[in-house]
């Protein structure tokens, strides 16, 4: 089992439930992550900041605890409200989301407190895991900090893990999540990203960037439209440098909320426990396609692949 602290914001999602209605439930990139690495066997701590007292602040933690996270670095901020998204779905399942955050307590998550409960955490910790999205939400103050933290962690052997899900509306321009991101890349061990990332941020393909940063040091599972998966590896782990892995069988989507997000959660907690790249891809897949089968980005516990119930 392995200690993962994860970061980033847990947010009030309403999904289609039927005409008209939708339904209330809880989620977010790094928090999608954070249950279902829990749900794979992993302890895991979410490290977030949300309001107090409302129903809402009460009900995400509630959710996490229901789900085996451990909330000790959650913030309670008085007199905030959590962000709210709305899920729109087109013909296909795919998603557009409608976002209400601008006075979320997650962009003051470093502002107004010491990092110390979050360094000693992260010290402890097997691995790191955060976002793009986390990145923008943080702010300026909360970037600098973290980025001190993770290097800071870094150089004591705790792995880092970024997916680098590119939000384009949540930065002031590509220059800026490209700056914050590439802050954040020389402490990482593993790097999620796609051309879709890759494109508008660098005007390059996955498969460079990852070939260049692999050369670095870190195992980064490069996207493709298709859904196949090239994972490229330091050379000092003897793996070959690259290992293509195809697309998988196509399923019939009904929500793709939550995708990426589980099947990095599969890939992570597939290598942490010391599985070839290939199980992990694998079952990072299996678990992808479960969830898109589902509404929303938390799926019911029965509907998890027969191997992640043990």
């Amino acid at each position: 089992m392995a200690r993962i602290t994860v970061l980033g914001e847990c947010m009030v999602e309403l999904s289609p439930e039927g005409e008209g209605l939708h339904r209330m439930g809880y989620a977010g990139d790094t928090f999608n992550t954070a249950v279902y690495l829990a749900r794979l066997g992993d302890a895991v701590a979410y490290c977030t900041a949300l309001g107090q007292g409302d129903p809402f602040s009460e009900g995400a933690l509630a959710a996490m605890r229901r789900e085996g996270l451990d909330t000790a670095l959650v913030r309670e901020v008085e007199n905030r409200l959590p962000g709210l998204y709305a899920i729109v779905l087109d013909e296909a399942g795919e998603r557009h989301f409608h976002y209400w955050r601008e006075r979320a307590p997650i962009r003051d998550l470093f502002s107004q407190h010491t990092a110390d409960q979050l360094i000693a955490a992260a010290k402890a910790s097997d691995l790191v895991y955060l976002s793009g999205v986390t990145l923008a939400v943080i702010g300026d103050i909360g970037r600098a900090r973290l980025k001190d933290i993770l290097a800071y962690v870094h150089s004591l052997g705790v792995a880092v893990a970024l997916d680098f899900n590119y939000r384009p509306a949540l930065w002031s321009s590509p220059q800026a999540a490209r700056e914050a991101l590439d802050g954040v890349v020389p402490s990482c061990r593993y790097i999620s990203l796609s051309s879709e990332d890759s494109r508008p941020l660098y005007g390059r393909e996955a498969e460079d960037l990852a070939a260049e940063w692999a050369a670095a040091g870190a195992e980064v599972v490069a996207r493709d439209e298709s859904h196949a998966v090239n994972v490229h590896t330091p050379p000092f782990q003897g793996l070959g440098g690259r290992i293509a892995t195809p697309a998988p069988q196509r399923v019939k989507a009904l929500d793709t909320t939550g995708a990426g997000d589980s099947f990095n959660a599969a890939y992570l907690a597939s290598r942490l426990a010391g599985l070839p790249v290939e199980t992990a891809v694998a079952r990072g897949h299996q678990l992808a396609a479960a969830v898109v089968t589902c509404k929303g980005a938390i799926i019911p516990t029965a509907s998890m692949p027969v191997w992640t119930r043990g």
